[in-house]
């Protein structure tokens, strides 16, 4: 009786490491694709004149008023997506002040949303915070707008 037991305690313990070690062995053999680099971050960042900065930072301040404006509470008030595609519509605006601007994210959201987060992530300070402070909503529909247009 003690030797069937053993051979199937035996047997678990085999089975049981061979599942464990199994996803090890195929994660070390999977390729390893290097974090993108300093000089490849600085490299997409659209350099801007003052005047286009100047214009840029004015929208900013808009959109960020607008979105303020859309959370403030008030009786009655209901947000619904036509105020996302307003602030979208000022983000699109944003982005056409800089010629190179707008050919990079054009060029970007053609590539898809991560292609274009990640191309965002690296631009100035003041089209960084009209992007964050658009939200999910008109994120998607700027990035969507965008694809749309020609190069």
């Amino acid at each position: 009786m003690r030797t069937p037991l053993r051979i199937t305690t035996a047997a678990l313990v085999v089975a049981t490491a061979l599942t464990a070690a199994a996803p090890l062995a195929t994660a070390a053999q999977a390729p390893r694709t290097a974090p993108p680099t300093a000089a490849a971050v600085r490299s997409e960042t659209v350099e801007l004149t003052p005047s286009e900065l100047a214009e840029i930072e004015r929208l900013a301040e808009e959109i960020r008023n607008d979105v303020a404006e859309e959370n403030r509470p008030s009786a009655g008030h209901v947000t619904a997506f036509g105020g996302k595609g307003d602030v979208g519509k000022k983000l699109i605006a944003l982005l056409k002040k800089s010629p190179a601007l707008l050919k990079s994210a054009v060029s970007k959201a053609k590539e898809g949303k991560d292609a274009f987060e990640k191309w965002m992530a690296g631009q100035n300070k003041a089209v960084r915070a009209a992007w964050w402070l658009a939200g999910g909503a008109a994120q998607s529909w700027v990035i969507d707008e965008l694809s749309k247009i020609a190069d």
